[in-house]
């Protein structure tokens, strides 16, 4: 990685040379946010519901504070600096007064201009306190047509099968291993490693693997690993869904397991489950390096995507999905999005007060921090975040303290928030504009359960004799049978690891991936 980016200089020095002054401005709702993106004035860089972070030309625009005279010089680079309480914001100041200036003190954020050619990479200020503020024009999502007609109010009976694949015990080791590398500080070795292992257990389900590089300001850090499940039917049509990985602390270790192996770890299970079977619409599993020093990776990923015109419905973000503050029994979200992905909200809702009855899931504005929803958000794509409860959240992230046991301490929740991703993005990659509902499964045969250490169930949609053939990735035979009706194959003599299951007669032949544990 480039320590600063060529392609970076070379689009500020083709900026018009009319200087623009960095404006913020507040904002009452989303309505005065939409208004704004309508001046040709304004170049907006940075949206909230309640703020707005621009470049205007040399005009009077209405409520707006001229934070930073002819803006986006080469060695000017901006950050939003979120802070819990005036004691945080002053230490924070004091931490930061010599290699940057303060633009704006707001009531619980700072906006930042700092050299980092000359000083390096800003310290976060807190847990996912830091966003980084880029020269490119921020847009409004267009709404897909899905969302305006869609809603349900009965559970349908495969995604209820794949929730149940869902396993907690594999979520829970995922997040011990990542805990294991100590730290994954994205400048760090072991983010490498983490990063290198994440590629590969992509890679064992089966799904296109792409290691994305981009720029952070100390140099050489983790990539984004990007995977793909690709679409039948609509394949140039996507969902995605994605965590970061990389961890950071401000007292020795960085361990990370709640912030955010926990999150990471639900992207892979669900990747897990949804590697099996063929989706109408694309699929894309995301983990984000760069999200704890200013949301470095997403937003490098996102604002690709918008340059290459990807048709992204929406964006479902993992960040945090093992705490449960000790005494509480009720698994509650805070559902954080900002007005524009007000439909992506309504729809994630819509699916868990249907699939999860019980999961209670409210609106919130986290004032205190940010995470890599904002990203896409910001691209004109429509980003949610699903958060632990705002006001019980684990204490423990970005300390030493933030391990399995102590800080990830409640399995079945993290369960329940990957199971309600799990059925919004299938809902939403199934389903094709004109139809509510999925009335038939995808295949001829269910297979269950999967990944498997013993027997292996297939059940047919009639009783016609059919050939099973398992094969190694090598394409040697390993199993060769035939057999009609409910099916159940003793796996447990196979080695590990990936096999393709044919299913084969005179009217049918579909195959399916196999993982034997």
């Amino acid at each position: 990685m480039k320590k600063i980016s060529t392609l970076f200089f070379a689009a500020i020095l083709s900026l018009n040379l009319m200087a623009s002054d960095l404006v913020i401005i507040k904002t009452e709702n989303f309505n005065d946010v939409r208004i704004l993106f309508e001046s040709e004035n304004l170049k907006i860089h940075f949206f909230r519901d309640d703020f707005v972070i621009a470049t205007a030309e040399k005009s009077y625009i209405p409520n707006s504070i001229i934070i930073d005279e002819n803006a986006w010089s080469v060695d000017a680079s901006y950050y939003i600096a979120y802070v819990n309480t005036e004691e945080h914001k002053n230490a924070y100041k004091d931490e930061v007064n010599n290699r940057a200036e303060i633009l704006f003190d707001g009531d619980y954020f700072l906006v930042i201009k700092t050299d980092e050619i000359k000083y390096g990479q800003l310290p976060p200020s807190k847990n996912d306190g830091m966003v980084g503020l880029f020269d490119i024009a921020a847009k409004l999502p267009e709404i897909h047509p899905f969302f305006k007609s869609y809603s349900i109010s009965d559970p349908d009976a495969f995604i209820l099968e794949l929730m149940d694949e869902v396993d907690g015990s594999l979520i829970t080791a995922n997040v011990q291993h990542m805990q294991y590398y100590v730290t994954r500080n994205a400048y760090s070795p072991q983010s490498v490693e983490a990063q290198i292992w994440l590629q590969q257990e992509f890679e064992f389900l089966g799904l296109d693997v792409e290691v994305m590089d981009f720029s952070m300001p100390n140099g050489p850090a983790s990539d984004n690993v990007i995977a793909t499940l690709v679409g039948t039917t609509y394949p140039e049509e996507y969902v995605v869904l994605g965590a970061h990985y990389d961890s950071i602390s401000r007292n020795g270790d960085a361990p990370g397991a709640d912030d955010n192996a926990s999150g990471t770890a639900a992207v892979l299970e669900i990747a897990r489950i949804l590697s099996q079977y063929d989706f109408e619409r694309s699929i894309i599993f995301c983990a984000f390096s760069g999200e704890e020093y200013g949301l470095f990776g997403s937003k490098a990923y996102a604002n690709r995507c918008a340059q290459q015109g990807m048709n992204i419905l929406g964006y479902f973000n993992l960040d945090m999905i093992g705490y449960l503050k000790p005494g509480n029994t009720t698994v509650k979200s805070s559902l954080i999005y900002p007005g524009s992905a007000a439909p992506l909200a309504d729809f994630y809702t819509n699916i868990t007060s249907v699939y999860l009855p019980d999961f209670v899931v409210t609106p919130a504005s986290f004032s205190g921090g940010d995470s890599d929803h904002t990203a896409f958000n910001i691209n004109g794509y429509m980003g949610i975040f699903p958060f632990e409860d705002i006001n019980n959240y684990s204490p423990y992230i970005h300390t030493y303290n933030d391990i399995v046991g102590l800080s990830y301490n409640n399995e079945n929740q993290a369960v329940i928030f990957t199971q309600a991703v799990l059925a919004s993005v299938v809902t939403m990659a199934v389903i094709g504009e004109s139809v509510i509902g999925i009335n038939e499964p995808m295949y001829h045969s269910r297979i269950f359960p999967n990944p498997s250490n013993g027997n292996l169930s297939i059940v047919l949609n009639d009783d016609k004799n059919v050939r099973i053939i398992i094969s190694d990735m090598s394409g040697r035979v390993v199993y060769n049978s035939i057999a009609a009706g409910n099916i159940v194959i003793d796996v447990s003599g196979l080695k590990s690891g990936l096999y393709i299951l044919s299913i084969e007669n005179d009217t049918l032949k579909e195959s399916h991936k196999i993982v034997v544990l």
